[in-house]
């Protein structure tokens, strides 16, 4: 085994950068820093991030995970990023423009010729979806939120930069290049551009996909593993976060595959939970797997030669807020609904507040709040909104588990999971024992660092996040699951009933999301 002290771990979210100082042998998180990122919304449907903004607030996070502990004994940096966001970058690695993040959508219906042509399905052009499911194992949505919609509108409508950009890069790109000179991607970031042949475990770009919807092959960056080196920290990186020049910066997955490798289940059939604004289900998978009637699908994971099949859910703890805030309550009253029976006493919650994607698809679909009485307080409804999140991870459960197979054990990550009171009603909702991570919040810190540790160490992935501490079980209450099973039957009825007024109403909707 090779020698490692610690690792400087930092996960970049859309609008949080939580960093972590992190055992190498242990996986201890022993220093941590947490830094908001502004983003900002200049047209309806656009949603950017200033690099140099961005860049500071690493360094601000860096800098307090840091704080008092000796920079010598830092043996390595590594990423975790969030997905599908897109960034042009010249020659010198210089910004062309803002980090285009996950949530834009303008470019929207492109590219034009995967949505356009006589024979369609779902809205597609059927012989480029069936190329697309064939070579890439999924398609972009018609939302624009996907790199390649990204990357054909910056062709379009910014031709210059487009010509003058050397490098057409994701999040994980722009983060490499600044502090290791190197333009990498990580496969489950180039599998996401839905440009690379993702069959047989690996990623390798396809050179008929880039022609095919304009991309130059040679702006794409070289698909790098997530244990390999990406560079040495360069001067001017090490400089700002006050490390030695040189240490080795590895090159990592994205934020769902790291959060699976922090959430230490790995092995067939261990599904995690991922609760944070938004939410996951997730499960690793030898085949590349797909359910596209209920937007299940497959990236390529942090563990070599695997998938992670992925339900992907818009909106969980930001329900959660979004009532709080409504309320006048903070997150003391979370805690304290224990009086409250299951069920709320008929009141339903749906956390459907910026459409939705596993298991229906639907960017129409809306909030409701359903059953509401005089009877009702304020703890009703807190309680209402955690059974909601619990009932829709339930609901893209069912199609989870007819896709990969029944859960051998459940692993609980996220900020969601420190809520004592929503672990337990997600346990029984789902009638299902769910061991939490230790310091949940922090799992794509630790699981990245678990991917730094078998780089420099020379160990497995599996040998490393053995070491991933539990800190409690939620069990099921065996009545509550009863009354659960039905109330699920009502929470699936409510969309079914409502799905076309949802539509109708979207013709008022002008939001603009803002996440916490």
């Amino acid at each position: 085994m090779g020698g490692c002290d610690s690792i400087l771990s930092i996960d970049i979210g859309t609008t949080r950068i939580k960093a972590g100082l992190v055992d190498c042998n242990t996986l201890e998180i022993t220093g941590r820093g947490s830094v908001s990122t502004p983003v900002s919304y200049p047209r309806k449907g656009w949603s950017e991030q200033d690099p140099e903004e961005l860049w500071r607030a690493i360094v601000r996070a860096a800098s307090a995970a840091l704080e008092g502990f000796e920079a010598s004994r830092v043996s390595g940096v590594i990423f975790s990023t969030y997905l599908a966001g897109v960034v042009l970058l010249d020659r010198d690695n210089y910004e062309l423009t803002p980090i285009i993040t996950w949530l834009d959508e303008r470019a929207h219906g492109l590219p034009r010729e995967l949505f356009s042509g006589v024979l369609k399905v779902s809205g597609y052009n059927l012989l480029h979806l069936v190329d697309l499911l064939r070579v890439t194992g999924g398609a972009p949505s018609k939302t624009g939120k996907d790199p390649l919609s990204k990357m054909v509108w910056l062709r379009e409508n910014m031709p210059d930069l487009f010509t003058k950009a050397h490098s057409i890069g994701t999040l994980k790109t722009w983060v490499l290049a600044k502090t290791a000179g190197a333009r990498l991607v990580s496969p489950d970031d180039a599998h996401l551009t839905w440009l690379a042949d993702t069959r047989g475990g690996r990623a390798v770009w396809s050179p008929r996909l880039a022609r095919r919807y304009g991309i130059p092959l040679e702006k794409l960056p070289r698909i790098a593993g997530p244990t390999d080196v990406a560079g040495g920290l360069v001067s001017s990186a090490a400089r700002d976060l006050g490390l030695p020049e040189g240490i080795p910066v590895i090159v990592g997955a994205g934020d769902i595959a790291s959060a699976a490798v922090g959430s230490g289940a790995l092995a067939d059939g261990e599904y995690h939970i991922y609760v944070g604004t938004s939410s996951w289900i997730g499960v690793h998978s030898s085949r590349r797997l797909l359910d596209v009637g209920h937007y299940i699908g497959s990236l390529l994971s942090a563990k070599p030669g695997e998938y992670l099949v992925i339900g992907e859910q818009e909106i969980a703890g930001g329900m959660i807020d979004w009532i709080l805030d409504a309320t006048g309550m903070d997150y003391r009253a979370v805690e304290d609904i224990n009086s409250i029976p299951p069920g709320s006493e008929g009141l339903i919650a749906t956390p459907w507040l910026y459409g939705e994607r596993t298991p229906i698809d639907d960017p129409h679909a809306k909030g409701v709040i359903i059953g509401l009485t005089l009877r009702h307080t304020k703890k009703h409804l807190i309680k209402a909104a955690l059974e909601g999140v619990a009932l829709n991870i339930a609901w893209a459960m069912k199609h989870m588990v007819r896709l990969a197979g029944k859960p051998k054990m459940l692993r609980g990550v996220g900020g969601g999971f420190r809520l004592q009171a929503l672990a337990n009603i997600i346990a029984s909702v789902l009638n299902h024992t769910i061991e939490v991570a230790s310091q949940p919040e922090m799992a794509g810190v630790r699981g990245a660092a678990a991917l730094a540790a078998s780089s420099l160490k020379k160990t497995s992935i599996e040998y490393e996040t053995v070491k991933v501490p539990i800190s409690w079980r939620a069990e099921p209450d065996p009545d509550a699951s009863r009354m659960y099973k039905e109330l699920l039957q009502i929470y699936e009825e409510i969309y079914a009933r409502l799905k076309v007024l949802f539509r109708r109403l979207s013709v008022y909707d002008h939001f603009t999301p803002v996440f916490d």
